[in-house]
């Protein structure tokens, strides 16, 4: 199995990460906080939590005898000792609370494992190219309201009050991160042991299997110019960075996100791409 990857950031502290092991591969998406908040070290707690995940996925996601479910709900619960270290997690609001979306791949004998919580995603791409993507659109649904605002809104640059959102959208924004792991909400990877139950699982045969992407919603906008299975072409003709690089250049020629609408004019962008030569690769 041949594995590239990449990750971007136009921010000091990327909080997209990726990974790999042996058997599998991972890649999270650090939700940014929405107040002014920070108790670990360095000065971003959404930085430090998936930082903390990337070493614990790379020495537990290859322990075999375990399901993936079961390696993050025992992540979670080491998580929660270690960044209680920090704060009190019982008194923490939901809007103080780190939170990461996460997708985990893994061969498991002829079968290939898919987990994703939250809205990044996995696409798996057969021989016969059909292509599957696993995700949660819950969380984009949320957004949408937040992104027609912005693309519909003059003059907002005027009006931003905190990390390039408007007072208006920020309230929104607040109000749907209320509803995290939250029954009438959404599920995402926090502090909480029961929402690893509400991630999507999906097996494949090993042997059937052409591509595999990996993705944070930070490249999205390509799908405003490629159809997935031919961004996965582009990948493997060009490179995982080249394709990353070009969705960088299209931010710059709609900065004020009116062409392609997204909450973030440059997101955190990350991408893993696994190909398979044979399933004993």
């Amino acid at each position: 199995m041949k594995i590239e990857y990449y990750t971007d950031s136009k921010k000091d502290k990327n909080e997209d990460i990726y990974g790999y092991t042996s058997h599998g591969a991972f890649v999270l998406d650090g939700a940014s906080s929405l107040v002014k908040t920070n108790f670990s070290p360095g000065g971003n707690d959404v930085h430090w939590m998936v930082n903390w995940w990337k070493r614990y996925l790379e020495n537990s996601l290859d322990h075999l005898d375990k399901t993936i479910i079961e390696i993050l709900q025992e992540g979670v619960k080491t998580f929660r000792k270690d960044f209680g270290k920090f704060t009190d997690l019982e008194t923490l609001s939901v809007l103080e609370q780190v939170s990461a979306g996460i997708a985990v791949v893994r061969k498991k004998e002829a079968i290939f494992e898919c987990f994703v919580l939250g809205d990044v995603e996995i696409t798996v791409e057969d021989k016969d190219g059909q292509v599957d993507i696993v995700t949660d659109s819950t969380i984009k649904i949320l957004d949408l309201q937040v992104i027609n605002m912005i693309s519909q809104s003059e003059n907002r640059e005027n009006r931003i009050v905190y990390k390039g959102f408007t007072a208006e959208e920020l309230d929104i924004l607040k109000k749907n991160r209320m509803k995290m792991n939250q029954k009438d909400g959404y599920s995402i990877l926090a502090t909480s042991v029961e929402a690893i139950n509400k991630g999507i699982y999906k097996t494949y045969p090993l042997h059937h299997l052409k591509r595999c992407l990996l993705s944070t919603d930070g490249i999205n906008p390509l799908d405003n110019y490629y159809m997935r299975e031919d961004l996965l072409d582009e990948m493997h003709k060009r490179g995982v960075k080249d394709l990353i690089d070009e969705l960088r250049d299209h931010e710059k020629e709609d900065l004020k996100k009116k062409k392609v609408k997204r909450l973030k004019t440059h997101d955190d962008a990350t991408a893993v791409l696994l190909e398979f030569r044979t399933h004993l690769s």
